[in-house]
């Protein structure tokens, strides 16, 4: 009897200890926004001790709560300057892209209002000449013949005006592909995304209902508004993450798309910066980790 209540009491503590040690060990899973931000940057740990330090009743080293504020304070600052790097080559990307649309954008309204107008002088020269023609009996025929032409001639030119409202193509020889990732293809070295800012692109946002990561909301957003047919349109996305070695030609179309999705990644990335800063709010003040005797 003496050893089977030995037993049992063994067991008991075994299972106590158990418990409180998994009581005691940090947990993985983030249960709020800031410290969801803190683990994607590698910093949980620290802000949970600066938080477990500020609100222990036991005298707290200063020094230990500003080596933890340095440190945490260093993943930020490092994970900002990842998303002004990414940015920065976004909107170089962007600017390029534009500027090539506006410059063949340019050329094609060019060609477009020179048809028109030769439409209009040769309609209405030639049309006049004609009705003034059809006055006189003998020259009916004559001025019949001219207004058929006239006809053809603006019909024609009216035809040009609307070949050319696609405008022309030419290859992108920016050395830039940021939108590659997104669809799985090869990036240039410049246009990979710091590890970091890729983990929080295909994670989901903490207010997210369905679970949708930001990446897969931009992919179902482009979709949707006729960026790309699909996800399977492989010319269109060949065109919107070319590559100057590629020699591919972009049409005005093109250009414009892949500039409105730039913008659209930028946007998500930039989100980051707002997480980043709440962190930084949320972080207990050295003044207040410190025991009133101790900011003598």
């Amino acid at each position: 009897m003496t050893q089977f209540c030995a037993c049992i009491a063994t067991v008991w503590l075994a299972c106590a200890v158990t418990i409180s040690a998994q009581e005691a060990a940090p947990k993985d899973v983030p249960q709020t926004g800031t410290e969801g931000t803190a683990q994607l940057i590698g910093a949980l740990a620290e802000v949970r001790k600066l938080e477990a330090i500020s609100v222990s009743a036991a005298p707290a080293d200063r020094w230990q709560i500003l080596w933890l504020h340095q440190c945490i304070y260093e993943k930020i600052m490092m994970t900002s300057l990842q998303v002004d790097a990414t940015i920065a080559q976004i909107d170089n990307e962007i600017s390029h892209a534009n500027e090539l649309r506006g410059y063949l954008s340019d050329r094609r309204d060019r060609l477009v209002s020179r048809a028109n107008l030769w439409s209009a002088i040769v309609g209405g020269a030639v049309g006049g000449t004609s009705s003034g023609l059809q006055y006189s009996s003998s020259l009916s025929k004559s001025g019949a013949i001219i207004g058929m032409g006239a006809g053809s001639v603006s019909v024609g030119l009216a035809v040009v005006g609307i070949r050319a409202q696609p405008g022309k193509s030419s290859s992108f020889s920016f050395s830039s592909n940021m939108l590659a990732p997104f669809f799985d293809r090869p990036a240039l070295p410049n246009s990979e995304y710091p590890a970091t800012i890729w983990t929080f692109l295909n994670e989901a946002p903490s207010n997210s209902i369905d679970g949708v990561t930001r990446r897969e909301g931009l992919l179902q957003s482009w979709v949707q508004v006729d960026r790309i047919d699909s996800l399977s349109s492989k010319d269109k996305i060949d065109h919107v993450t070319s590559q100057p070695s590629e020699l591919m030609k972009l049409s005005i179309d093109d250009l414009e798309d892949r500039a409105a999705m730039l913008q659209d990644v930028r946007a998500r990335v930039s989100y980051l910066k707002r997480d980043l800063g709440a962190l930084m709010a949320s972080l207990p003040k050295v003044a207040d980790a410190l025991a009133p005797g101790e900011l003598k």
